[in-house]
């Protein structure tokens, strides 16, 4: 099974204490989810397999009709998507498996939810990134994840994010 190895969340890093700390029991949900991936899956549908453990967020890829547009937040102007995403709470949560480079953009999809408003409120008020702690290519993507959160932490326009470094 995957293991959550660390754990950071932005309003530990943050000096303003302002914003609101990511949700508790959502954040219990999200690592538990993790935790029931088997370890030999995780090249396969390791999003999906999170997914079903999380029954209450929309994910990305329907397997009727290929991308769910409840997690496409800016469609039409821009096409991207998160990975999952908790409609009433305002939760997105992103699965990195390898890529160094596209935590940087997960981060710029929080800040740009937290610069969207719909119905009144922001369409990202906390964030989720999942990555691996330690990869052949790539290094330790935990670290690399909370020394970007810490250098754009002055503009990221979320309540919070959290970060979950696993190993499997």
């Amino acid at each position: 099974m995957v293991e959550v190895v660390k754990e950071k969340l932005l309003s530990e890093i943050r000096s303003q204490k302002t914003s609101r700390r990511f949700p508790d029991d959502e954040y219990q949900k999200i690592v538990s989810s993790l935790e029931q991936v088997p370890e030999d899956t995780l090249n396969e549908d390791f999003d999906g397999l999170v997914a079903e453990s999380l029954p209450e967020y929309e994910y990305e890829w329907d397997a009727k009709s290929g991308r769910n547009p409840k997690t496409m937040l800016w469609y039409p102007e821009f096409k991207h998507s998160v990975d999952l995403y908790h409609p009433e709470k305002r939760i997105a949560v992103e699965v990195e498996k390898a890529q160094r480079k596209r935590i940087s953009d997960d981060i710029l999809k929080f800040i740009r939810g937290g610069k969207t408003r719909n119905g009144g409120r922001d369409v990202i008020e906390f964030g989720c990134l999942i990555v691996p702690t330690e990869h052949p290519e790539y290094g330790n993507l935990f670290q690399h994840s909370v020394t970007t959160l810490d250098f754009m932490r002055s503009v990221l326009h979320v309540e919070d994010i959290a970060v979950i470094g696993y190993r499997t």
